[in-house]
């Protein structure tokens, strides 16, 4: 097996796909007894020690990246990666965060990520300071499971259409404030807006959105609640819902975007999903 690591590692890139006329590549890494794959958005002239951004995909997805994440990625300064998750057995790649399917998995994603990132910030010389981690569905998912079990990991953490299961709520206790911000549309039927505690759904128990993202906010002792209403980008008739939980002793603060009559999706029709995250993110860089 170690041979046939240090086999594939010799090529580093192996495949590249154009996205809004640059070149993403994909690379493997050895973790474990396994090879893992992921690929690098990376502007021209990106500076050494710039932040970077990890996109987590959602369960079997085959949108493996974003390229609104990567023209915002252009204009800022930051690369982005898009890790490829495990399959389970059903074959399925993601990441575990307690679906049925997954209980043979046999990964720490906290461990992984953690060497994901060093692999990542030490190859391209990316700050490790000024990571952060954003995610569509089961990519959703492992942020809340990350924020509870690994805060410090990343700087902060945006989950879109994402869920925190009752099993990470009751069981881990967030043991330091972390940032956090949730974009979900309230017609979501996949991961429901209104929680799923019977599991109807087949995906595991998980609490309602509101309840998620205000045990967050309650957890980073947040004093302050405001909300603002505009409407979507495609239609003037339906709202989205912002809530800004804020004034925490630490300055991080916790918000929620709720998207009226939005399905399960990445919500680019309804916000400039990609902006979003990135403001949040851009708040809590860290300078020298």
């Amino acid at each position: 097996m170690k041979k046939l690591i240090l086999t594939l590692l010799g090529a580093a890139a192996f495949f590249t796909c154009n996205a809004e006329n640059k070149e993403i590549k994909k690379y493997e890494f050895a973790y474990g007894d396994t090879v893992r794959t992921y690929a690098m958005y990376l502007p021209k002239n990106l500076k050494a020690d710039a932040p970077l951004v990890v996109y987590t995909h959602g369960y079997g997805s085959k949108t493996r990246w974003r390229t609104g994440l990567n023209a915002t990625a252009e204009r800022e300064g930051f690369a982005v990666c898009y890790p490829d998750g495990a399959p389970d057995s059903r074959g399925k790649d993601g990441w575990k965060v307690g679906y049925p399917p997954q209980e043979s998995m046999k990964i720490d994603e906290a461990d992984f990520f953690a060497k994901l990132k060093e692999e990542v910030c030490s190859r391209f010389n990316l700050s490790r300071k000024n990571s952060f981690m954003t995610g569509m569905s089961n990519g959703g998912d492992l942020c809340y499971q990350l924020a509870f079990t690994a805060p410090g990991l990343f700087r902060a953490y945006a989950s879109v259409a994402g869920l925190l299961f009752e099993c990470t709520y009751l069981n881990n206790p967030l043991p330091q404030p972390v940032p956090f911000i949730e974009i979900h549309g309230d017609a979501d039927k996949t991961s429901m807006w209104e929680g799923d505690h019977e599991n109807t759904g087949g995906w595991g128990a998980y609490i309602p959105v509101p309840l998620a993202v205000s045990t967050m906010a309650t957890a980073n002792r947040c004093c302050s609640m405001r909300t603002e209403t505009f409407p979507t980008l495609t239609d003037s008739t339906r709202m989205v819902t912002r809530t800004i939980y804020s004034d925490s002793p630490s300055g991080y603060d916790v918000e929620v975007y709720k998207v009226e009559g939005a399905p399960h999706s990445w919500h680019v029709k309804d916000v400039e999903t990609h902006e979003v995250v990135w403001r949040f993110f851009s708040r809590y860089l860290h300078t020298k």
